[in-house]
């Protein structure tokens, strides 16, 4: 992992924090910002949240290993795919690279194909699931909402309807996939394989053709094992799953609480799916600057004035993303050493 991608993920962030400071932060808003045990107790709440968030996804890869990983290598297995998360684009993510990560702490690589595809297939499925029920059951006016303020930047309306739209498309993305990865795992496992196989056809890419024959065989192997599993399996895998993303978008919530915010908080805590839905498709690291101005647009009301959202957003981020970006920067070169 080269410096540069680091330096560009935290600073695109920063910059749209810098910019929206410059242009609408106020010093008298420090003054709204009281440092009473409420704040300290939400942020107190936001930081365990964050923790049971790796936690389950800890406990997760351990459970997805038949418990042949230790705690510390699961936790290390989370750090490095939250890491690359946090320094790729949103849609690029993470677990695209657990099966390496998984194979070079020790796995066989059928397993280690496996326990990514599982982890990958949990991860879409409550996406998919959860944003449709969301969808049908909280009222679109309050679901994509955006502050009465944003008039000033752009029509309000305009922007609504913006949202609505990109969230419908990115879950009718995210259900498609789910459904894709459902059937390479579990069903037609061969079908990647053969793709792959006549990609190499293409002149340039045949020297990779037996890399791609043995990646096919261990997504067979891969498939075999997941059909070896049953309903106990995935409804557990799906509990660690669903805790991992509740506490994830309720970190927001506890924010808000901790600036004594004014709202409805479990309707803050459901445009949390929208944010995250939408920063799918942002080309940034980690949904760097599109993240931070989501939040400005979507809690300005909760929030006394924008300069006190502007700084909830940076305590946001402070508490949920960075954290990976410096976990990652020790991690890695450590992991990359002790292996080479």
């Amino acid at each position: 992992m080269k410096k540069w991608h680091l330096w560009l993920a935290a600073s695109i962030g920063l910059v749209v924090i810098a910019g929206m400071m410059i242009r609408e932060f106020d010093l008298d808003a420090l003054s709204k910002i009281h440092l009473s045990p409420q704040f300290f107790l939400g942020v107190g709440i936001a930081v365990l949240l964050f923790a049971i968030q790796n936690l389950m996804y800890t406990l997760r890869f351990r459970y997805l290993s038949q418990r042949k990983l230790s705690l510390s290598q699961s936790f290390r297995i989370n750090v490095l795919c939250e890491f690359t998360s946090a320094v790729t684009p949103s849609a690029v993510g993470g677990s695209g690279l657990a099966f390496v990560y998984l194979n070079r702490e020790g796995m066989t690589m059928g397993r280690s194909i496996f326990t990514m595809f599982a982890a990958l297939l949990a991860d879409e499925a409550f996406l998919a699931i959860s944003c449709c029920v969301l969808y049908l059951c909280v009222p679109s006016e309050l679901l994509f909402c955006t502050a009465s303020d944003t008039g000033a930047i752009v029509s309000s309306e305009w922007l609504k309807g913006g949202i609505h739209v990109v969230f419908l498309i990115s879950t009718l993305i995210v259900t498609a996939w789910t459904a894709i990865l459902y059937v390479l795992l579990l069903h037609r496992p061969q079908i990647l394989g053969w793709v792959l196989k006549a990609c190499c056809k293409i002149p340039g890419l045949r020297r990779f053709r037996p890399k791609i024959e043995r990646f096919s065989n261990d997504m067979t192997l891969a498939s075999q094992e997941a059909k070896l599993e049953g309903s106990r399996f995935w409804l557990r895998l799906m509990g660690y799953t669903s805790i991992a993303w509740l506490a994830r978008f309720a970190i927001v919530a506890a924010i808000l609480f901790a600036f004594q915010c004014q709202g409805d908080m479990l309707i803050a805590w459901c445009r949390q799916w929208v944010m995250w839905m939408i920063s799918i498709l942002s080309p940034t690291p980690g949904g760097s600057g599109v993240a931070e101005l989501m939040f400005r647009l979507y809690y300005a009301d909760y929030l006394p004035d924008a300069s006190v959202a502007i700084l909830a957003a940076m305590l946001w981020r402070a508490i949920f993303y960075y954290p990976f970006l410096i976990m990652g920067t020790v991690v890695l070169p450590k992991w990359i050493g002790k292996r080479l």
